[in-house]
């Protein structure tokens, strides 16, 4: 178990330090294996290809906070949005690894990265849900059952997602704090939270 968690760092390690460097459509399993000090055989008990291996690699970065939605407030006191901070580490995730993102884009963002960041945004938003089950808007005047749920996070998460596509196809430099305020101004209201009283007075 060691040896393979070893592995899978050298692994995570290389492809980060290569996607940063290389075009996804340009990297190789040759290349990508040599980078980590292992086989091609080895490679693929890891992964079923580069794109496979980068995206488990940032999805190991994304789920340090993975869980972190459960514990947010239904309703935020200050005018905010309650996924202000949740949204600021997205943000600084992706300004990290900005670079492997870009080299990702042909044109829009490669599928398997996509998915990692919706299930990543989608989970966030399914525990908060199911934290604050009272905050889902109806659906045809009725409280929202398992569909109804899923479908509210589908929405919202691949939403985001395509925030930061917009973001990553920018012709102009797009800084953090509007990056995060773009997100925050385009996700639906229901997941918010803001108390509209403290923004009225604020």
């Amino acid at each position: 178990m060691e040896r393979r968690t070893r592995t899978r760092g050298s692994l995570a390690g290389a492809v980060l330090e290569l996607a940063a460097a290389v075009p996804l459509a340009e990297l190789t399993v040759t290349a990508v294996a040599k980078r980590a000090g292992i086989t091609r055989e080895t490679f693929y008990r890891h992964a079923t290809g580069v794109a496979d291996a980068l995206a488990r690699a940032l999805g190991e970065e994304l789920g340090a906070s993975r869980d972190a939605n459960s514990a947010l407030p239904a309703r935020s006191p200050t005018g905010d949005s309650v996924f202000r901070t949740p949204t600021e580490q997205l943000v600084d995730h992706l300004f990290e690894r900005e670079a492997v993102y870009r080299g990702a884009m042909s044109p829009r963002l490669h599928p398997r990265l996509r998915e990692v960041l919706t299930e990543y945004i989608g989970h966030g938003l399914a525990l908060h849900l199911d934290a604050h089950p009272e905050i889902a808007p109806p659906i045809a005047t009725a409280r929202p059952d398992a569909f109804g749920r899923a479908a509210l996070v589908a929405y919202a998460a691949a939403g985001t997602v395509g925030v930061l596509e917009e973001w990553l196809s920018a012709d102009v430099p797009v800084g953090r704090e509007t990056l995060t305020g773009a997100i925050l101004a385009a996700a639906p209201e229901w997941w918010q939270g803001r108390d509209q009283r403290a923004e009225s007075v604020g």
